[in-house]
This record gives structure tokens, sequence and C-alpha cells, in this order.
């Protein structure tokens, strides 16, 4: 299952979402369903950075119930208007891109707050080469390195997410 477009009746719970995700991978380690493992490992990474963004960095969900924010934005033609051209925000995609838009809200914010927690984790996309579609292969791809590499900055990811709510910075209750 790719990732799902959240409901439009609830609001998606991406903190749970990652740390469940989390759970079901680590147990898929043990059991060496490296190609499940790898795939829950990415879902836990990508709720973790979705939480990480509504929680701390204030990304906001849009009409579609998808996560924007207005620092992750580009120049797109204006519906309605030919020819003209508007700063559009774009929303939260998925792995490994959703990465470059944590790093970009939280590069932007370093000198204060939750932006500065979060910077120390961005250095480099543990997930780029990282594909949902992972979980078609028949597991030759996928290296024990990569699946711990994988769990391991989910776990950071959830990890952070939690301190920075201990410390007392969210962007929204």
């Amino acid at each position: 299952m790719t990732a799902s477009t959240p409901s439009a009746t609830q609001p998606p719970a991406f903190a749970t979402a990652s740390r469940n995700h989390y759970r079901a991978a680590v147990l898929a380690a043990k059991e060496n369903l490296r190609i499940s493992a790898d795939h829950l490992a990415g879902l836990a990474a990508e709720c973790g950075i979705k939480a990480i963004l509504a929680d701390f960095l204030g990304s906001q969900l849009n009409t579609r119930n998808r996560l924007v924010n207005d620092e992750v934005a580009t120049w797109a033609k204006k519906k309605g208007a030919p020819g003209v051209r508007e700063w559009r925000p774009q929303e939260h995609g998925h792995l490994p891109e959703l990465w470059e838009h944590l790093t970009a809200v939280a590069h932007r914010r370093r000198g204060g707050g939750a932006g500065a927690l979060f910077t120390q984790l961005i250095w480099k996309n543990p997930f780029a080469g990282w594909d949902v579609a992972g979980r078609y292969c028949d597991g030759t791809a996928i290296t024990d390195a990569e699946v711990d590499r994988h769990l391991k900055a989910a776990y950071d990811l959830i990890a952070a997410h939690e301190q920075a709510g201990i410390l007392g910075t969210r962007t929204h209750s």
C-alpha cells in the first residue's frame, strides 16, 4: 500500500502513525523481513517528518487535508489567469523529497526554537535513493545496512519529535 491520502474527516495523526510504523519495522527486521522492514522504516520516517513539520515548524493542513508550509513554495500557473504565475506553497509529499522540505524549513529557523533542534538531524538525507516502490523488489537490492540506517533515521526523527514536545516548542496545540 502506498502512502494514502488522509481522511477528509479526520486529521492525520502523523506522530502516532510514525511510532506504529517504526514498531512494525523493528518487528519485521527481527524476523528478517528486510523488504517490509525497510518499507515500514521509510513510512515511519515520513510520518515522523510530517509530525515535526506540523507540530513544530508551522506546516498546516490545506483544504485537501495535506500538509503545506509557505516556506516551501514554488512559482506556478495561476488558475483562471492565463500567463499569470503565483507563489504557491507546495504540499509536503513523500520521501526522499520530503527530507528536503524538512531541511528547507528547519534551516530557516535554526536560529532558535525547534528549528535548532531539528537541524541536527538533517545534515545528510539517509533516505536519498530510497523509494517506496522498494516494497516490490526481490530483496536483493536492500541490504541489512540500509535497513539499519533507515531504522536509525526513523528512530531519531521520533526521538526529536518527542524531545521537542518536552521542550514545549510546538507551533500549535
